[in-house]
């Protein structure tokens, strides 16, 4: 078992530096590293953040930034409680039939059919009346009921760019919404870029004044002025 902590503070004060130093280097707030030394990982916005906050911290310290995220995550895994146990499956019950109802629906049936064969042998079949010789008969069109089938296309908000415009930004894009697939995560660095194409995007953004959003080469304004979670779609971008 690897003490994340421990680790990253004695490989900090081995290379003489202060909480402010690393966090001017890394643009990691100072809070942030002081709650990845003391392993106060509630502390951090959110299980993201704390992967690539310690994965950035470590590899500043020359640290194996792989080993530490590795046993955060195992330690996130262990403190899950277990999932609840499936509901049992629910038992349909078959109705039964008395057999006295069944002998008097029997006998129901029988009149019945007796009522009508002796109704036919007395001529009494009704017969379709065949319409008049120059009475036009409507015919139904074919087409009149028949759903249309065209579909029309779902539009696309077209191209979104994310550029880490003055320092770097962690970044985590969503497909759609927050439960929907991953389209990037991580440590967007100084200059970088992710160019994205889709419908709608919720996206969590850890610097939101280091970054600049383009949509189709017109940039965006309204970008929240802390960590905050917002949503892009094809009439701009907005809270989430």
């Amino acid at each position: 078992m690897v003490e994340i902590g421990t680790t990253l503070q004695d490989a900090r004060t081995r290379k003489g530096l202060a909480l402010p130093d690393a966090a001017e280097a890394t643009r990691i707030r100072v809070k942030f590293l002081a709650a990845l030394e003391a392993e106060r990982f509630d502390q951090l916005p959110a299980e993201v953040y704390a992967r690539g906050f310690l994965r950035t911290y470590a590899e500043y310290l020359g640290l194996d930034g792989d080993l530490l995220v590795s046993e955060l995550n195992a330690r996130i895994e262990a403190s899950r409680p277990p999932p609840p146990p499936p509901p049992p499956k629910p038992r349909v019950a078959i109705p039964t039939i008395d057999g006295r109802a069944l002998a008097i629906l029997g006998g129901a049936v029988l009149l019945v059919l007796v009522a009508l064969l002796g109704w036919q042998e007395g001529g009494g079949s009704p017969r379709l009346a065949a319409p008049p010789a120059n009475e036009p008969v409507a015919l139904a069109s074919a087409t009149a009921d028949r759903p249309s089938t065209r579909t029309k296309a779902a539009p696309t908000i077209g191209h979104l760019t994310l550029l880490a415009a003055r320092g770097d930004c962690w970044l985590s894009v969503h497909v759609s919404s927050r439960a929907g697939r991953v389209a990037y995560e991580g440590l967007l660095r100084l200059g970088e870029s992710v160019p994205l194409t889709g419908k709608r995007f919720w996206i969590r953004i850890g610097a939101p004044w280091n970054l600049d959003a383009k949509l189709n080469g017109r940039l965006l304004t309204g970008l929240p002025p802390d960590t905050a979670n917002v949503l892009v779609t094809s009439t701009g971008l907005r809270p989430a």
